[in-house]
């Protein structure tokens, strides 16, 4: 255990509330912290950077996910996509897919986006009281990513369920249970894709940008290395990524926007460029929160607070960095012109998240059209959060709108 007594593998119910006073004491006193599991959780924002853009000294290695989940089909899926792999394979298989996330592939897909925005307005707006996580910021991240991946809507709701059990036996502290039902996930996912897959072979020859499933079967076939199995985990993947982490992003936005009228009134009547407002609630918000990656040799940290031995897994704690009063000026406080803004809510280095562009769209789409639409939101209840330790969310935010 390190210094401070904090572990990351038994935290109280109020982390989960409130994880940023951890965060604070940590920096503060405890800045290289080691976990009871013998990990280092490293929560200032310069060492949090140059673990991230270190590519030659960690690494993500199949033995961590081994130990925490067994063989099977988990084990498989979470060493297969690019997001835990190393160069070179995490390059070959993140430029297959980089066209189709690129800015002119992302802007093609404005109208699409307002579109949704525009209908989901409209239902929410006849239902009065809703819980804005179900009912809004879920259904347009979904909505896009099932237009990219290119799978029917209508199956929404069934991606999200599947994907969370996936997903979560990434946090710190799993049980077995959720282990079994994520290697179960994965298989189900899989057999749910697959059909998909088979359907977009001749497709890929005539649009092979016609959605991510055609892209990737178009550069199968012009001979570039990567398997069915691989396509597959990829799709779940962007699958996963595309709709979770936008999700907390607009259901924050909104919960956190509601506690600070003045910045709620500045994106509302556009006295703050969009673009610049939503950059400070990227930092403000961190949805992705955590990170592993797994030392290949010892790490001399340039801050002066220390060396994390060699064969060390590491826990990124982008959270906190974003929170780093040493780089942010008042960082608890949300600033929607704050600059410069060098956060890293997209992550860093190679591994910076390939949907940022995406994400930013919606954003910046929806969190206008919501506050103008609706001039008047109020609570309906409690907000609660997800006991979630990686992916930091709202299960529930009951609003009325008026």
């Amino acid at each position: 255990m390190g210094a401070v007594d904090f572990d990351l593998f038994n935290l109280p119910s109020s982390y989960y509330e409130n994880p940023y006073p951890y965060f604070r004491m940590l920096r503060d006193t405890d800045p290289v912290h080691w976990n009871s599991d013998g990990s280092v959780l490293l929560t200032q924002y310069s060492d949090v950077r140059q673990v991230w853009r270190d590519i030659t000294g960690l690494v993500y290695k199949s033995e961590q996910f081994c130990r925490r989940f067994g063989e099977g089909p988990l084990l498989e899926h979470h060493t297969s996509t690019m997001l835990f792999r190393d160069l070179p394979d995490h390059d070959r298989l993140r430029t297959i897919v980089n066209p189709f996330f690129s800015q002119s592939s992302i802007q093609s897909l404005e109208g699409f986006v307002r579109e949704v925005v525009d209908r989901h307005l409209e239902i929410v707006g006849e239902m009065g009281e809703i819980d804005f996580v179900r009912d809004f910021a879920f259904r347009l991240p979904v909505a896009l990513i099932c237009r990219v991946i290119g799978i029917p809507l209508e199956d929404a709701d069934y991606i999200q369920g599947v994907g969370r059990k996936v997903l979560f036996p990434l946090n710190p502290v799993v049980s077995p249970e959720a282990i079994a039902e994520g290697h179960a996930a994965v298989t189900e996912f899989k057999n749910y894709l697959r059909p998909f897959l088979n359907q977009r072979q001749r497709r890929a020859e005539i649009d092979p940008m016609a959605d991510v499933i055609c892209s990737m079967v178009a550069a199968q076939r012009s001979g570039v290395e990567v398997s069915d199995e691989e396509i597959l985990h990829m799709c779940i993947l962007v699958l996963n990524g595309g709709h979770e982490t936008t999700t907390n992003l607009i259901s924050q936005s909104i919960h956190y926007l509601l506690d600070d009228p003045e910045a709620m009134t500045q994106i509302r009547n556009g006295a703050v460029p969009i673009g610049m407002a939503l950059e400070e609630l990227i930092r403000y918000i961190t949805p992705l929160q955590l990170q592993g990656r797994r030392t290949t040799r010892e790490i001399v940290l340039d801050s002066g607070n220390g060396i994390v031995p060699a064969d060390t897994e590491v826990v990124i704690c982008q959270a906190s960095a974003n929170r780093d009063e040493r780089v942010f000026e008042d960082p608890e406080k949300l600033n929607l012109t704050r600059k410069p803004n060098n956060h890293m809510g997209f992550g860093a280095g190679i591994h910076v998240c390939l949907g940022r562009p995406l994400a930013r769209l919606e954003a910046s789409i929806a969190l206008p059209a919501v506050l103008r639409r609706f001039q008047k939101i109020e609570r309906a209840g409690p907000a609660k959060f997800a006991q979630n330790t990686r992916f930091r969310g709202l299960t529930e935010l009951p609003l009325r709108l008026i």
